[in-house]
């Protein structure tokens, strides 16, 4: 990755919203939301420790509110102490529990959600349990410096922080608890990353998890992990110079998956990327004056994929992809936004 060239220390990581005082994460911090029920509904929160709001996006109205969380497809896993339970959060229901047999902390879940994934450290370095109906199975990893990155199939992807500042990803095979000694990584760029991460969308399908990353010069870039082949590619993104404005990136994966948009207000940019090939197919300047710095950008893609609805939580502006500019601006508080299957727009609080 070429623009995140500021080293951070590797305890930075392990701090939300450390790398700068201009912004929280998303990761950590800030609103997020995700798409449920085929795009039917719509879950969102304040925050990533707060309550998940089911809005059924024919209607606007909330439909059911579950625990904290975290989600994968449609399902939601808590935990309260060494009890996980699974939400379907389409329908608002509790599916199953599972006691953990040596404690941890919940790190995430597989990319349908049925499986869990508990970190906890040992004197034997870090052991990532994986729970799920079926039991519950131990991989250790020697040191302390890991976190959990994604789960799909018989790919477990880690972080490994580096001494030395920046991060690893890692690839280990559940079934033979086999670590990879490579790291994964572009082709054409080095196998340390550089910056925060500040938002994450996974694909529909659950192949992909993209990735923005944030330097503290303000370059910004997208990790694009393959969970199935397990491959890794980075694509630049264009702005540098103000971390507020990078803080300001969203994204928006097409209906069918191609294409990945990601706008930033703050920078004034719109760009198209083309999943397949991990290179810029399309972009273009957008002018959206006094848009709010350093806050996180919610957003929404219309059904027909034409509009991109985006808000700072004090306004929300629609970019038109096909022409090429702001179609619509007004000051409606938002800390989400979802499109109807008719098209409307709903701002969500």
């Amino acid at each position: 990755m070429k623009r995140l060239v500021v080293v951070l220390a590797a305890a930075t990581w392990l701090l939300p919203g450390a790398a700068s005082a201009a912004a929280c994460s998303p990761l950590s911090c800030a609103a997020s939301q995700f798409s449920l029920g085929n795009g039917s509904l719509l879950g969102f929160r304040a925050r990533v420790d707060a309550p998940v709001k089911v809005v059924d996006l024919r209607t606007g109205r909330t439909r059911w509110t579950l625990p904290a969380g975290m989600t994968g497809g449609n399902l939601l896993v808590h935990q309260a102490g060494l009890r996980l339970t699974w939400y379907d959060a389409a329908h608002g229901t509790a599916l199953a529990r599972a006691t953990l047999a040596q404690g941890g902390s919940l790190e995430g879940v597989s990319q349908d959600g049925t499986r869990a994934v508990v970190k906890r450290l040992g004197a034997g370095g870090t052991t990532f349990t994986i729970v799920s109906g079926s039991g519950q199975r131990d991989i250790t990893v020697p040191g302390v410096q890991w976190s959990f990155d994604a789960l799909r199939g018989d790919h477990l992807f880690l972080i490994r922080f580096l001494k030395a500042g920046g991060y690893q990803v890692r690839l280990v095979h559940v079934g033979s608890r086999r670590l990879e000694a490579a790291p994964l990584k572009d082709p054409h760029e080095s196998a340390t990353i550089w910056g925060s991460p500040y938002s994450r969308l996974p694909s529909a399908d659950g192949r992909y998890l993209f990735t923005v990353y944030i330097g503290q010069n303000g370059g910004a870039m997208i990790h694009e992990l393959d969970l199935k082949a397990a491959t890794a590619r980075c694509i630049d993104l264009p702005g540098t110079g103000d971390y507020g404005s990078a803080t300001s990136w969203a994204m928006q994966l097409s209906k069918d998956g191609s294409t990945l948009w990601a706008v930033s207000p703050g920078y004034g940019r719109v760009v198209g990327i083309d999943v397949a090939r991990a290179t810029v197919s399309s972009a273009f300047r957008i002018s959206l004056t006094g848009w709010a710095a350093g806050t996180a950008t919610a957003s929404a893609l219309s059904p027909d994929g034409s509009r991109i609805a985006i808000s700072d939580k004090e306004s929300v502006a629609v970019v038109d992809l096909v022409a090429h500019r702001v179609a619509l601006r007004d000051s409606g508080k938002a800390i989400a936004l979802g499109y109807a299957p008719d098209g409307r727009l709903w701002k969500l609080v």
